[in-house]
């Protein structure tokens, strides 16, 4: 248990780096179209909101850091012993902190996904980036300010589809250093759909162009092609 010195409630309530808040896209529709987003760059369903959030990684670093001997269990376990699941697929877990116990749950794909969905949730409500959960300014923030997190939906006004600035492409033949964004969008969409992403990519670029990474349209034409026909 936490050393009675420490207010281990006031420290869940600190607001976490700045750098440890990023958006979560949430997809209006699960059966909305894949692509890549504007807003934030990543791939996944359109159209989609985008939440503020912090990663499970951080939330955890914060229970440690105020009681080494936080825990946290499933609410149920099944005939194996293993997590058990509702009929949801969501997971329910106890979450213990100073000695006090509290529910949290999670949803999401895979079961890593459901358990750190599930701390996060269990986490808020001990107050650790409480606000983030909230659309609304919190009572409590009016109170103490210095709890406030930095929100990156407020810190990077959302760009509408009529003040977007457009992208004019010109030939590599003119400017072979330039690449075209839509060949560029174009070859993540299919590095991800053929499971290539992260050192996967760069070792698929260095075979196919000789490059970690394309650096003109004509890399980038060349492992499309090269995708393309990838079964």
């Amino acid at each position: 248990m936490a050393t009675e010195s420490k207010d281990i409630w006031a420290e869940l309530r600190k607001p976490v780096d700045p750098k440890a808040v990023g958006q979560l896209p949430k997809p209006t529709k699960k059966e909305n179209p894949k692509g890549i987003c504007t807003e934030c760059g990543g791939y996944h369903g359109m159209p989609a909101v985008h939440l503020d959030y912090v990663g499970h990684a951080a939330v955890t670093d914060r229970l440690i850091t105020v009681d080494p001997e936080w825990t946290w269990e499933p609410v149920a376990l099944d005939e194996r012993g293993l997590p058990q699941y509702d009929n949801a697929g969501g997971l329910w877990i106890r979450l213990t902190i100073g000695g006090v116990t509290r529910l949290g749950y999670g949803d999401g794909e895979t079961p890593k996904e459901r358990i750190g969905d599930a701390l996060r949730n269990a986490a808020m409500r001990f107050g650790v980036a409480l606000d983030l959960w909230s659309k609304d300014e919190l009572e409590s923030n009016i109170e103490n300010p210095d709890n406030k997190n930095v929100k990156p939906s407020e810190a990077k006004p959302h760009v509408s589809e009529t003040t977007k600035p457009v992208q004019t492409y010109v030939p590599p033949a003119s400017k072979p250093g330039l690449i075209n964004p839509a060949s560029m969008d174009e070859l993540k969409a299919l590095l991800v759909a053929k499971s290539l992403t992260g050192d996967k990519a760069t070792e698929y670029s260095q075979w196919i162009i000789g490059k970690d990474k394309p650096e003109n349209e004509s890399d980038v034409q060349g492992l499309i092609a090269a995708l393309k026909a990838k079964s």
